[in-house]
């Protein structure tokens, strides 16, 4: 299995090669007239840093590497910058004593701008939805577009967060369709999506042949890992993310103008971000065979594998660190109890979450180790009876805010993959959570 990958994981290099280099028309196409980048921050908080942090790194290899800053589209909240205990004031570094990432970056989506319903705008190239939102830039492609798509954030089971809602597997699916199968608007997609669960969003969803390819950071049950976190010099603040920076720092120290090396670059992909399993999904027939791998020329692990945080915890990462840095007893104090809280919080999530999946089985006891585990193998049929639980869920229970939630709505999510009836658990969702939910004092992240 792990050279199977390994081999997958070469042929990725080898269409993006053909993504972002002149694989539309001849191959003297510069760069500039058929390619298009978006990248999307999903977060907001300082705790979040660090995605902010990727996406504005993002931006200036996409410069490096020939697409001019009008083919690329920026959103992001843009609430740390300025942020007042930012740890690096004014700027935005992704990786120790690094370059100001945040300088020169152009944001065309900000604050409540940073949704999925304008994401999925921006990338069919829906201008009229757009009017008067943000800079109303959109995708502007036709069949010989290729673009690109780079998004970091937390992710859940067939989901990835935006700051006030989600994006669903069967939303960005359908979008991809129509695209290709009716407006005829791109050549090749490429994706990266760094988050936890990412690889739920595809896995058995997105289909084989329709010149799309994507990597995510991590499979579709586990989460992705944090990079830069244990210094105190920016106040434990992580700075990146692993699978970020990996390509992100490949992209640098390859040089500019060296998109046709991202072959030789990704080889090594797998091996370097050792805490979750990078996968990939799609198109593979997009990248010809056009070079063969050289593992000398692999590129030693950076130094944050050390360090390195699940994506899971990093607000109990945050909180903990803020109780160890407390320089009186008063502020001390502060910290713990505010640290307490959002562990006794997601104890509380979790023993609502137990008390949800005993009622969901309550006919079929032996079906709860199958509705704990990882999530099942899904497809888009389940997305009406998903999406209804998690709505119901969010507006009586923990809501979007509440994000270590999601490393619980797979159940949610097997519930309806295994076609349990959830009428009788929707009916009972609002008097099981309220007990619970008087109990919790923080934001449970």
């Amino acid at each position: 299995m792990l050279w199977s990958c390994t081999f997958w994981i070469w042929g990725t290099s080898v269409i993006l090669v053909e993504i972002l280099g002149s694989s539309s028309g001849t191959p003297d196409t510069p760069l500039e007239e058929n390619a298009w980048a978006l990248l999307v921050a999903g977060s907001k908080g300082l705790k979040n840093y660090r995605h902010q942090a990727d996406i504005c790194h993002s931006y200036h290899v996409m410069i490096a590497e020939g697409i001019p800053a009008h083919r690329i589209i920026v959103m992001m909240y843009d609430d740390i910058v300025n942020h007042p205990e930012n740890p690096t004031p004014g700027k935005l570094i992704n990786k120790p004593n690094g370059t100001d990432v945040y300088a020169g970056v152009k944001i065309d989506y900000k604050g409540k701008d940073v949704n999925p319903k304008n994401f999925l705008n921006i990338l069919k190239g829906n201008r009229t939805e757009l009017k008067g939102i943000g800079s109303g830039r959109v995708i502007e492609s036709d069949e010989n577009t290729n673009i690109f798509v780079y998004f970091a954030d937390h992710g859940g089971a067939l989901t990835l967060n935006f700051p006030d809602a989600s994006l669903y597997a069967d939303d960005l699916q359908h979008t991809l369709d129509e695209m290709f199968y009716t407006t005829n608007r791109y050549n090749k997609v490429i994706m990266y999506i760094e988050a936890c669960f990412s690889g739920s969003m595809f896995e058995g969803i997105l289909e084989e042949y329709t010149r799309v390819f994507v990597m995510t950071a991590a499979a579709r049950d586990e989460s992705s890992y944090l990079a830069y976190c244990n210094l105190p010099q920016y106040h434990n603040i992580c700075l990146g993310d692993a699978f970020s920076v990996s390509w992100l720092e490949r992209m640098d120290k390859e040089g500019k103008g060296t998109f046709d090396q991202f072959f030789h670059q990704y080889q090594g992909l797998r091996i370097e971000v050792r805490e979750s399993h990078v996968q990939i999904y799609g198109d593979f027939s997009i990248g010809p065979n056009a070079m063969t791998p050289n593992n000398k020329e692999l590129i030693s692990a950076p130094e944050y594998l050390t360090t390195s945080v699940s994506a899971r915890d990093v607000d109990l990462f945050y909180r903990q660190h803020k109780v160890s840095a407390a320089r009186d007893m008063e502020t001390k104090l502060a910290a713990q109890k505010d640290y307490d809280n959002l562990v006794e919080g997601r104890k509380i999530a979790d023993e609502l979450m137990e008390v949800i999946v005993t009622t969901a089985v309550a006919g079929s006891p032996h079906l709860r180790n199958a509705v704990n585990g990882p999530i099942l193998p899904a497809n888009l049929s389940i997305f009406p009876c998903y999406k209804k639980l998690i709505n119901h869920f969010q507006r009586h229970c923990f809501g979007h805010e509440h994000y270590y939630l999601l490393n619980h709505h797979h159940k949610l999510a097997n519930i309806c993959i295994m076609n349990i009836d959830t009428s009788s658990l929707l009916d009972a969702i609002p008097s099981l959570c309220a007990p619970y939910m008087v109990r919790v004092k923080t934001i449970v992240s």
